[in-house]
């Protein structure tokens, strides 16, 4: 669970039309209808950020920009997107135009974005970021993070995974010397925070030991079934947010995966909370401590995914999620997984069997039971 300490109140924005409250009763000086807005955790470089965010993968065009509006004017006010993700563009058109509405100011906005495997070069990395700087069109950028920690051939800034047959052209760059590049971006002030994503803890090690700043987060994969409790201890005993990406397990109606999301004992859960799946899952990673950032197409999605703070799981619900069946990670990158730098281990056929053992016996002293599909599907699966 997140500190206590660690979380602060939001305050009303400057020439907001939307009045902001975490919960209370307070009504709104304009009229507007309140909104119920994440509280924030502080980073280990003084800045703030909301302990939800919105995800924006995927996402493109009018569905990008739609889906931002609709996450501004419902309470969001952290943002992810990456330059891989092609998307920059629209997600600064759609804050910008917000902050010009009076809904929002710039400075309650927290945009996080990521340098692609592509320019690792430290010689590339202030002009790439100059470049996203003019997508997203702000003078800063709230957290810049180091994608992957392998670097690919650099052929052009349009080409994200130069090929050469079936093989991705990865160079042999150091993250060390691309991090002490970033560290120059702070300076210069074109960002806040620095911090990585998808590395391990060997690598985050090692990084900390070779430079001078720390990372203030590590956004990684994690869900119910893939919490990665040991890289999260980690990370909270250096002082490191987990951002958690795919937090719900993505979650696809048609393949009834993954399985806890459809299961029955989610159900139960859906029932005694009268809350949706993915409500229950969010509240849980939260107090878990991590900062998930769902990603979501439909404005209902996207309400639901906010309002998780005026409920909580009692400790025996919580301890039912912790044990679910323990499930390999979906994003893998198994493309470079020759490289030297490749961050995951993968699982041989006897720890595979160990895993599940394991499960097995945690299963059995489970009233509700999240690891086995059901006949029915879900009907209100949230996008990520």
């Amino acid at each position: 669970m997140i500190p206590a300490h660690f979380l602060t109140t939001t305050s009303v924005e400057d020439n907001s039309k939307v009045a902001v409250i975490l919960g209370g009763n307070k009504s709104s000086p304009c009229g507007e209808k309140a909104l119920l807005m994440a509280p924030k955790v502080r980073l280990s470089s003084g800045h703030e950020m909301p302990v939800l965010g919105f995800g924006t993968y995927k996402l493109r065009g009018y569905q990008c920009s739609k889906a931002v509006h609709c996450a501004i004017e419902t309470g969001f006010r952290h943002f992810d997107t990456a330059y891989y993700y092609e998307n920059e563009k629209e997600v600064g058109e759609a804050l910008r135009t917000q902050v010009k509405m009076g809904n929002i100011s710039r400075e309650n906005i927290f945009l996080t974005t990521k340098l692609w495997n592509t320019h690792h070069d430290p010689r590339d990395v202030r002009r790439i970021c100059q470049k996203q700087l003019e997508l997203l069109g702000f003078s800063y950028i709230d957290l810049y993070l180091m994608h992957f920690p392998v670097g690919y051939r650099h052929v052009c800034d349009e080409i994200l995974r130069p090929m050469s047959g079936d093989q991705i052209q990865t160079v042999e760059i150091d993250y060390l010397d691309t991090w002490r590049a970033m560290e120059e971006l702070v300076k210069l002030g074109m960002v806040r925070s620095i911090g990585l994503s998808n590395f391990n803890m060997e690598q985050i090690q090692r990084l900390i030991q070779c430079s001078s700043s720390k990372p203030v987060v590590n956004q990684v994969e994690i869900w119910p079934g893939f919490l990665q409790k040991d890289l999260v201890d980690y990370c909270r005993y250096n002082g490191i947010i987990v951002t958690a990406f795919s937090p719900l397990g993505q979650p696809n109606r048609e393949n009834h995966c993954p399985v806890y999301f459809f299961s029955e004992g989610m159900k139960r859960l859906v029932k005694k909370y009268k809350r949706s799946a993915g409500q229950i899952v969010l509240r849980y990673l939260i107090d878990y401590g991590v900062v998930p950032i769902p990603k979501a197409a439909n404005p209902l999605h996207i309400k639901e995914n906010l309002n998780i703070f005026d409920f909580k799981l009692d400790d025996a619900d919580t301890r039912l999620l912790r044990g679910i069946k323990p499930k390999g990670r979906i994003v893998k990158y198994e493309i470079v997984k020759d490289h030297m730098f490749y961050p995951f281990e993968l699982l041989n056929e006897n720890s595979e069997k160990s895993e599940t053992k394991v499960a097995q016996i945690e299963e059995t002293k489970l009233p509700y039971n999240f690891n086995e599909d059901d006949e029915e599907k879900e009907d209100n699966a949230n996008d990520e």
